[in-house]
């Protein structure tokens, strides 16, 4: 349980940024994925209601970020936004980002870090990323683990001169993490090779939670894909605890809930329709709703590693096994890092 027990699924960002706001002060926050109608624009909108004092706001279009940090800064005019272009399906990209921060004079250090963009693309094809990468995969995972590398010295002069474990990166991971574990056999989905038992994914829950039509197979599918590349942000966190918590640095992923977001209406409209209505049924949170747990994963000072990684509703839950392995956390930072060196040059 989070320190606030009256906190759940109701609850609104705004509220707990609110609840939470002496601990915001002088505070600069790195969202990614900021774009109008968004749990991204949440996200931002509550850390500037809490009074942070720096926003990085990150997105694929610098005008659709400009546009959703410029409503919010008539709102919070004693928060500073730095606007800056990241598309994750890039590394290249990722790395002229981490750049364009880490050489801005406003940045000294970075306290907190919600990795929000990415998302579910519901092509029954598999779609590259320009690095070759599948793109759930690419950037849902990959494109972040090496965003938080290479600011890692900025989270670092933060831990050093602030209270032990308010350092923080939060994933915006989902419920999808439930459906399928981490394919280390294949997890380009080339669909040459059988899965061992291990990285099969949990077709009962993908026929309950999502697709009653789902037809059990190896090769691509972009709801087992989006499921890999979730379960993959819980395993990240897993790792960055093992390595980071010592030095004051917590993580944590998050649930944010099914959320009637700008994002959520358009992958509702990409859907086979026997799924489209299952999903549309339970879509019941807004934006603000929506951007909550991460704000409690993010500030909540009764929070460690220790007491659990996963949150939902804004409180503690239980996550998928596979996710929380800490054997293959390590196994796919290895990876991961592999595949950056390779392809990030």
């Amino acid at each position: 349980m989070a320190s606030n027990a009256g906190f759940n699924k109701e609850t609104g960002g705004l509220e707990v940024a609110k609840t939470y706001s002496s601990l915001l002060a002088g505070k600069t926050v790195l969202i990614t994925g900021v774009s109008p109608g968004g749990i991204g624009e949440a996200i931002a909108r509550s850390f500037a209601h809490g009074g942070a004092s720096l926003i990085i706001a990150t997105g694929r279009s610098r005008t659709r970020v400009e546009e959703t940090t410029r409503q919010i800064a008539t709102e919070y005019p004693s928060t500073q936004f730095l606007n800056v272009v990241l598309n994750l399906v890039s590394l290249q990209s990722v790395r002229q980002a981490a750049n364009e921060i880490l050489g801005e004079s406003l940045v000294k250090e970075i306290h907190i870090v919600v990795t929000n963009a990415g998302g579910l693309f519901n092509s029954t094809e598999r779609q590259l990323t320009i690095d070759g990468l599948e793109i759930h995969f690419g950037t849902n995972h990959l494109g972040h683990f090496l965003l938080v590398q290479l600011l890692l010295p900025k989270l670092l002069a933060a831990a050093k001169r602030n209270p032990y474990g308010a350092t923080r990166i939060v994933a915006i991971s989902s419920f999808a993490s439930y459906f399928s574990p981490f394919r280390f056999s294949d997890y380009n989905f080339d669909g040459d090779r059988k899965l061992p038992i291990d990285e099969k994914p949990d077709w009962l829950a993908v026929a309950k939670y999502f697709d009653s039509t789902a037809v059990e197979t190896d090769r691509f599918s972009p709801i087992l894909a989006y499921g890999q590349s979730k379960t993959a942000n819980v395993l990240f966190v897993v790792q960055l605890n093992r390595l980071l918590s010592k030095q004051g640095i917590y993580a944590f992923a998050i649930h944010p809930g099914a959320v009637y977001s700008t994002g959520g209406k358009h992958g509702l409209a990409t859907m086979p329709e026997s799924v489209r209505t299952l999903v549309a049924e339970v879509m019941t949170k807004d934006i603000d709703q929506g951007s909550a747990t991460a704000l409690v994963a993010a500030l909540d000072p009764s929070l460690s590693p220790e007491k659990g990684v996963w949150l939902s509703d804004c409180q503690l839950a239980e996550p998928a096994e596979w996710a929380v392995n800490e054997e293959k956390a390590e196994r796919l930072w290895k990876l991961s890092e592999e595949l950056v060196e390779k392809l990030g040059n």
